[in-house]
């Protein structure tokens, strides 16, 4: 588990993109393991960042940034994995 720093800013996202970010770090206080919280919100955050014309790539990059490790990053893949086939990747 990771979480922003305070002082900690992201660069090149507009005012709506930052929010998204703040939102995707909220909710991987758990490293987005899959539960209840994270089957309902993570299909829909996921979709909202792909329609804002960012990529996972970006989205992982910005969370490698703030502090998460591999295996969140990894459970973050499964969701896209999940939102854009129906099947959580390996």
């Amino acid at each position: 588990m990771a979480r922003k720093p305070e002082n900690f800013q992201w660069l090149g996202f507009t005012d709506e993109e930052l929010e998204q970010l703040d939102f995707f770090d909220y909710i991987g206080n758990n490293g987005w393991a899959p539960n209840s919280q994270t089957e309902e919100l993570m299909p829909v955050v996921l979709k909202e960042w792909a329609e804002s014309g960012r990529t996972l790539a970006e989205l992982l990059e910005a969370m490698t940034a703030i502090g998460y490790d591999r295996h969140a990053l990894h459970q973050l893949e499964r969701w896209e994995s999940k939102r854009t086939t129906g099947r959580f990747g390996r």
